[in-house]
């Protein structure tokens, strides 16, 4: 034994084991290295660790004929984690590790999806699915909080999303009856659904009434996964035939029982062969092309310029529609959700607060609702049609993605928001001063060319936000993981007098990436650099401390009392290693974990050999 005392023995192998903890922090706060050398380290450790509890920790239990001990105690240490770790977890602890994290909001959001379609109204078919399509399901739906008076889509737009209220109001409207609002729908309310399942544009418009959360369901995600998910098949079957949906071809569309009974016929043998189907009419074609309407576009000057693969990929954005003469397209302060591109006809655009001037005339060719579009402000003007009209609209919603994915588009934006045409927009349009419009620019050009559309937090952040203990939160998970650790080095001196090289090499291994990566992501989140190294520090300590108290618990306990509380310890290793250590390493690198842990499984026990 290197020291006089059992305890003193057990005390000096927690520290040099969790030696690591504050390293790996420091390095974490200055550095991160790719994911997949830290879900090696953590894989690699992991196998070493589930060879050293077996060979040092669980096989001399049971040589010694106390298995019944051991695996009570392994039951119930593994218990005993399990319902901490959901305490601390609800605290905020779940934040401690990017695994533990994303199982938390995995079960959060499928328990949170599972209430909605359980109490959903006019789609009942979607509220028995089985956990797997559900988890499916899971991957695609979208969370959006939206304020009052917000337009969520308009007659004409492509059937892009089936919306469900999970809080507030929306109001659906009827342009064919000068816009006259028809229903009113609250909480579990679904909308949007006859058009998301014919493949329709939009025949109605939807408005927020209040300040609203939506459940969005994107069709051309939910059609991926009807052509891999007979259960999703199923159901799109049972609404393709649902009487509804002939009623809604009838008034909406004029279409004739033959017609939608033939066009259901071949939509339903379309289903079952491709996992897809073509809508009841076909869209209308326009004559002008896109492309060539954007790069010769003068009066907004945004378009011009781009490349011809930048522009296409806008082109297959636009909606094309045609309006009547004296149609709005906005009002003046009404906040702008989309760009018109002029294709045939004139728009008048009049100034309320200037009655006195002639409005500005638009061309066929020309572009308008443009500044207020690309500073996320309201409409300065009113737009109205003159004669029969025929636009391309391009939406935020599809701005935003197209500017998120394309760098050519997010430069030009931020090259577009320095203008002069945009600062006289807004000093004399918004009534900004000049000062405050140039600084508005500056920091919208520099957010924009930072890849950022839009400024906004996280859920996770909000959260974090929410949980006013989290950073206590997050150190007692991070203790939680530590304790087991702890007490099997306690169990590992009282047996042999000193530490196996395969227990001391997999904690200092696997303590290192932990720390690396937690200690990253708490950075992140706004937690300061001494608080974290102060925690991690801490918490090396604490090891070194429960190393001592496992050797001192143990040194005099009966051989029955003494396997069982290995078993807790080794039970409680065995269970944090497999959901946290193993799930991060998966999460980080993918392929690599087998390998990895398989190598550290094998270097452990070679290294009992030596």
């Amino acid at each position: 034994m290197p020291f006089d005392s059992v305890t003193l023995s057990a005390l000096v192998f927690g520290l040099i084991s969790a030696a690591t903890l504050p390293a790996g922090a420091a390095v974490g706060i200055a550095w991160r290295p790719p994911d997949r050398i830290m879900a090696f380290l953590l894989a690699f450790g992991g196998g070493a660790l589930l060879a050293a509890l077996t060979i040092d920790l669980i096989a001399p239990g049971v040589d010694r004929g106390h298995f019944r001990d051991l695996a009570l105690g392994a039951v119930v240490g593994g218990l005993a984690f399990k319902l901490l770790d959901w305490a601390v977890n609800r605290q905020g602890g779940y934040l401690r590790k990017p695994s533990t994290a994303l199982n938390f909001w995995r079960n959060q959001s499928r328990r949170r999806l599972r209430r909605v379609l359980a109490g959903i109204r006019r789609v009942p078919a979607l509220r028995d699915l089985s956990p797997e399509t559900l988890d499916r399901l899971l991957g695609v739906v979208q969370l959006q909080e939206l304020p009052a008076h917000t337009c969520l889509y308009r007659a004409e737009d492509p059937p892009s999303y089936i919306y469900v209220v999970l809080d507030g109001a929306v109001e659906l409207s009827d342009p064919a009856a000068g816009g006259q609002v028809f229903e009113h729908l609250q909480r579990h309310d679904a909308f949007g659904r006859m058009s998301f399942i014919s493949g329709l544009p939009r025949a109605t418009e939807a408005h927020t009434a209040a300040d609203s959360k939506l459940l969005l369901i994107p069709r051309t995600a939910f059609m991926e996964l009807v052509s891999d998910s007979p259960e999703l098949r199923a159901v799109l079957r049972g609404l393709l035939q649902d009487a509804e949906l002939t009623q809604y071809l009838h008034e909406r569309y004029g279409l004739t029982d033959d017609a939608i009974n033939t066009w259901r016929e071949e939509a339903l043998q379309e289903l079952d062969t491709e996992g897809d189907y073509d809508p009841p009419i076909e869209p209308a074609q326009i004559a002008e092309e896109p492309v060539e309407l954007m790069r010769d576009e003068p009066r907004l000057g945004f378009f011009p310029g781009l490349s011809q693969v930048t522009l296409a990929r806008i082109a297959a954005r636009l909606v094309h529609k045609r309006a009547p003469d004296g149609y709005n397209f906005f009002h003046q302060g009404q906040p702008a959700d989309r760009l018109y591109l002029l294709r045939r006809g004139t728009v008048y655009l009049f100034d309320q607060n200037q009655r006195n001037r002639r409005p500005q005339v638009v061309e066929a060719g020309e572009g308008f609702g443009g500044f207020a579009f690309f500073t996320e402000g309201p409409h300065a003007v009113t737009a109205v049609a003159h004669d029969e009209v025929e636009v391309s609209e391009l939406r935020r919603r599809d701005f935003e993605q197209l500017v998120a994915g394309i760098p050519e588009l997010r430069a030009r934006l931020a090259d577009y928001l320095k203008r002069n045409p945009v600062r006289a927009y807004l000093t004399e349009q918004q009534h900004l001063g000049a000062r405050r419009a140039a600084a508005w620019m500056e920091r919208a050009a520099k957010r924009v060319a930072g890849g950022h559309v839009v400024p906004s937090l996280s859920e996770m952040t909000q959260q974090v936000a929410r949980h006013k203990s989290a950073a206590v939160a997050m150190f007692l998970g991070m203790t939680l993981d530590g304790i087991p650790e702890s007490f099997v080095i306690g169990a590992n001196v009282v047996i042999t007098g000193g530490i196996s090289l395969s227990l001391l090499g997999g904690l200092f291994l696997a303590n290192l990436p932990e720390a690396l990566s937690s200690a990253a992501g708490m950075r992140e989140q706004g937690i300061r650099v001494p608080r974290i190294l102060v925690m991690w520090t801490s918490l090396m300590l604490l090891t070194g401390i429960g190393s001592a108290l496992g050797a001192l618990l143990l040194a005099d306990a009966s051989a029955e009392l003494f396997a069982f509380i290995e078993g807790v310890a080794a039970g409680a290793m065995l269970t944090m290693v497999a959901e946290t250590m193993l799930p991060e390493a998966f999460h980080k690198g993918g392929g690599v974990v087998g390998l990895s842990t398989l190598a550290g499984f094998l270097l452990a026990i070679y290294s009992n050999t030596i």
